[in-house]
């Protein structure tokens, strides 16, 4: 029969008041209660209002248009522009290639679409950058021998890495506006 020693108690309560300290640690995204707005200042921050006041700067060619109206509809949901406090621009680079080709023919099967965007976020109306980053999203198609198909199936990869970029980014302003950092 197993009797518990004075050290194994302790060791359990130990573990106890640990696990306890550590869970007073978390706070969720869109939880009321301080957040740091700019570091060593804390003040009670709505992540989800804070969102809605980011505006995104245009974006060049039809795939930053995709990624521009999928981050603006998951900061906003939907609602209309209000008052702006902050501008994010992003510059957008897509690289394409051969992920497998076929031995015999010679033709690829399946192809690989990467976007990356680099992010700068400044406050309106001036040039302080208060959040910067970058993204990277990989999306794969079949490629056959239809040349519609092709295109078809290329646009929809690129849309999705733009729909993978735009909600990467979204995370990264939730974190900045939940912690300031």
């Amino acid at each position: 029969m197993w009797s518990p020693d004075g050290a194994s108690i302790r060791r359990l309560v130990a573990v106890g008041a640990l696990a306890l300290a550590l869970a007073g640690c978390f706070r969720p995204v869109y939880g009321d209660g301080p957040a740091a707005v700019l570091p060593g200042k804390s003040a009670s921050v709505d992540v989800a209002a804070a969102l809605k006041t980011v505006d995104i700067r245009p974006i060049d060619g039809r795939v930053g248009g995709k990624m521009r109206n999928e981050l603006i509809f998951l900061l906003r949901g939907g609602d209309a522009a209000g008052p702006i406090a902050y501008r994010v621009n992003v510059k957008l680079s897509q690289y394409g290639q051969s992920a497998v080709v076929d031995p015999l023919a010679g033709i690829p099967e399946t192809r690989t679409v990467t976007l990356t965007a680099d992010y700068t976020m400044t406050r309106a109306g001036t040039l302080d950058s208060v959040a910067t980053g970058n993204a990277v999203a990989t999306a794969t198609y079949f490629s056959g021998l239809q040349r519609f198909a092709n295109i078809r199936a290329e646009r929809d990869a690129e849309d999705r890495a733009a729909t993978q970029l735009a909600e990467r980014i979204r995370s990264r302003l939730q974190a900045y506006f939940a912690t300031g950092k």
